[in-house]
């Protein structure tokens, strides 16, 4: 995730981007937790094929957060710590989505609660990556076992860039 920026504080829209930039990087965490628990799936079937990859994915990809969390409890067990900051993550990610700007609304109305929003979607932020970070490496080392490595990834990724380099070229 790249660096946060720092807010000017002096522009109302201000929130709405740091929203947005906080509800993604939610979904960063959310991608990570998918790819930990397609791993931890795909470890227990012995010679996986395209076919389990794609339906571990289907499966995954359809469960919130919170499901994804539950799954990854079922198929291993998490260090205190971590879980700790995973369900903190979890927490914030649904207040952000579901309560965040009934919870501020008086705030939205006053240039000092805007900077309140704005430090508490900063936080928030902080959270989702540190989260991410712990996650990351986790996933990538049962990618690993699985024979998924970083040159293969870097290929798959080149490969999506080039596509949508030709779809988008004649526009």
């Amino acid at each position: 995730m790249p660096t946060i920026p720092i807010p000017d504080f002096d522009d109302p829209k201000e929130v709405y981007a740091f929203f947005g930039l906080a509800a993604f990087a939610a979904n960063l965490l959310e991608s990570s937790f998918i790819n930990w628990t397609v791993a931890l799936q795909l470890r227990t079937i012995e010679g996986a094929t395209c076919h389990d990859f794609d339906s571990a994915f289907g499966h995954f990809e359809s469960r919130t957060l919170g499901q994804l969390l539950k799954a990854t409890h079922l198929l291993t067990a998490i260090p205190d710590g971590m879980d700790l900051v995973l369900k903190r993550a979890l927490s914030e990610r649904n207040r952000l989505i579901h309560h965040f700007f009934r919870e501020h609304a008086a705030n939205a109305t006053h240039p000092a609660g805007r900077k309140t929003m704005l430090v508490d979607l900063i936080s928030m932020i902080e959270l989702f990556d540190h989260a991410d970070a712990l996650v990351t490496p986790v996933y990538r080392s049962l990618w690993k076992v699985l024979g998924i490595d970083e040159s293969m990834i870097e290929r798959e990724l080149n490969e999506i860039i080039r596509e949508t380099e030709v779809r988008f070229s004649a526009l």
